[in-house]
């Protein structure tokens, strides 16, 4: 046997001991069944599905996913209720790992539609890279600008000490450098850390990072389960020629009047979570405290309240909806500091929010 055979052989067993496992909400079950059927025309062994507390008409259709794919293919986890896309892919997470047969676990958002070459690509990264259970790889998404500006720009996806939400007036000042692997026409870029859409890694290594932790509930969940990996010693590639399409555009995309965290049409939710989540994580990388309210305070002047010409206009003209609009900041940038998990707004009073 040729040594390119057994090469491919190898490729196609690390494939098809895949397991992808993505996380759906709402009513998404278009999207879901092509997010799928894309895994599987991959070459994934294996998919698990989170219903994440759907309705009983979507859940219907999700449950309905085995027979449609074939049971041996395809398995789905119903959560009672919407836990999140931190509990929602610890469970994930959980439940391909448990599968004997599972030797990578995939992660998928549930509009991330792989291209059709996108897992044999990042099988043949790994093999090339020395096929090495700490080494996670990410494929990548045109659409994600903290990826391109990584690949165009060099710009790296970290943590910078003492940044509110990655802006720093030492940045200039504070040169962070990006690896880069290229071989065979392949290309990739070190991360420290990344989303959950694309993210393939091996399951031996929850053994030392865990799995995600529930008590962030949405946004910035996956960054602190990468991270964990990379501060554990783990490496993190982008890789360039594994690609995926998002079927629906970021609620943080598109051009407004108001910066996405005033926008009465993301709800309360949106706001809070990301900001509370992203100041939890970037309090690892604060020295200096003077430095950091100096960053937060430009931030939030500079790029929130006068993120457009026109925002300051709509300040005046709805003093009421914007104040309570910063009321909310205020209170997610409290918890944030604080780092308390308060997951009241996602959940009522009445029910407990998930353990960490």
């Amino acid at each position: 046997m040729s040594t390119a055979t057994s090469e491919q052989q190898a490729d196609q067993a690390t494939q098809s001991q895949t397991c992808a496992v993505t996380v759906t909400y709402g009513s998404r079950l278009a999207l879901v069944e092509q997010v799928v059927q894309g895994a599987l025309a991959c070459g994934a062994g294996h998919v698990v599905v989170v219903d994440n507390g759907t309705a009983s008409a979507v859940a219907t259709g999700l449950s309905a996913l085995p027979a449609q794919f074939g049971a041996e293919r395809v398995s789905v986890v119903r959560l009672p209720e919407n836990m999140g896309s931190a509990g929602g892919f610890r469970a994930g997470v959980e439940a391909a790992a448990a599968r004997p047969e599972t030797g990578h676990i995939w992660l998928l958002d549930d509009d991330n539609l792989p291209a059709p070459d996108a897992l044999t690509v990042l099988a043949k990264i790994w093999r090339l890279m020395g096929a090495r259970p700490d080494v996670a790889l990410v494929s990548f998404r045109p659409d994600k600008r903290t990826y391109q500006k990584l690949i165009t720009r060099d710009k790296p996806n970290s943590l910078l000490p003492n940044s509110f939400f990655g802006f720093s007036v030492q940045s200039p000042w504070q040169k962070q450098t990006v690896a880069h692997w290229r071989q065979e026409g392949l290309a990739c870029w070190s991360m420290d850390m990344a989303g959950y859409g694309g993210l393939w890694f091996h399951k031996d290594g929850l053994q030392k990072t865990g799995l995600p932790d529930a008590r962030f509930y949405l946004y910035f969940d996956d960054y602190d389960f990468t991270l964990r990996m990379t501060e554990g010693g783990g490496q993190i590639w982008l890789c360039q020629h594994s690609t995926l399409t998002d079927l629906e555009p970021s609620w943080t995309e598109g051009k407004a009047i108001l910066h996405p965290w005033l926008q009465p049409e993301n709800g309360l939710i949106r706001p809070y979570f990301s900001i509370r989540n992203r100041i939890i994580l970037e309090k690892r990388a604060v020295h200096s405290r003077a430095i950091y309210r100096l960053n937060r305070t430009l931030f939030l002047l500079i790029k929130v309240f006068c993120a457009t010409p026109r925002s300051v206009g709509y300040h005046l003209r709805h003093p009421v909806r914007m104040f309570r609009r910063w009321q909310l900041i205020r209170k997610a940038i409290r918890d944030g500091e604080a780092e308390r998990f308060d997951n009241s707004l996602a959940h009522p009073a009445s029910v407990r929010p998930p353990a960490g």
